[in-house]
């Protein structure tokens, strides 16, 4: 008895001390966005999925992604309750946004960002909308396996605009999930602040 009190004190002890130890992450050092029109599917289930190989150089630099339902104006984002999952195919990890669209919502937006350091590979992004229970219908993306012939390899696509020295993008010859490229995106040297309060990394 006396030796589970001694426990259940130390870990109260504990517990203060821990909560005041500094949170870091790393800031979004580069994203992309695909944008897909909506209004034809006000109030349909969807699915929006992108395939991402991904090589961070720690355990604090990752991918995310994520979703929003837009209105007409260019900031008007509207209540999004989408919710990702996640699969494993091969060496890609396929990330899907689930959710439904809004009856005014005019488009969508999913957002691939990086944050942190490493090499990360992007491809095939695929959207469905279900007609009907449990029927599903593909809608055609433009770019949508980075194989538009260009200079703009981002065409289709919104990109950050911040400029930085860390981060390199190109097209891959040698990976790709399929066709014949993907997204390269590649980051170095990207220092990580210190987060606001004791919440946790997710």
């Amino acid at each position: 008895m006396k030796k589970a009190f001694l426990f259940l004190f130390a870990c109260c002890f504990a517990l203060p001390l821990l909560a005041q130890q500094p949170v870091y992450h790393f800031p979004e050092e580069f994203y992309f966005v695909k944008e897909v029109p909506a209004t034809e599917f006000a109030g349909k289930n969807f699915r929006f999925e992108i395939a991402v190989k991904e090589d961070p150089a720690d355990s604090l630099s990752k991918v995310r992604i994520h979703g929003v339902n837009v209105g007409k104006g260019p900031d008007d984002f509207l209540k999004s309750d989408f919710t990702v999952e996640k699969r494993i195919e091969q060496e890609w990890t396929i990330y899907t946004v689930v959710g439904t669209v809004r009856q005014d919502a005019a488009r969508l937006w999913f957002y691939a960002a990086v944050n942190g350091n490493g090499n990360f590979y992007f491809d095939d992004l695929s959207f469905y909308v279900e007609e009907s229970p449990s029927r599903w219908k593909q809608i055609s993306l433009y770019n949508h396996s980075f194989e538009e012939k260009g200079r703009n390899i981002f065409a289709g696509y919104y990109v950050s605009t911040r400029k930085s020295a860390n981060v390199r993008t190109q097209l891959s010859n040698e990976v790709a999930k399929t066709g014949q490229h993907s997204l390269f995106v590649s980051t170095v040297r990207v220092v990580p602040a210190q987060s606001s309060g004791t919440a946790q990394l997710k």
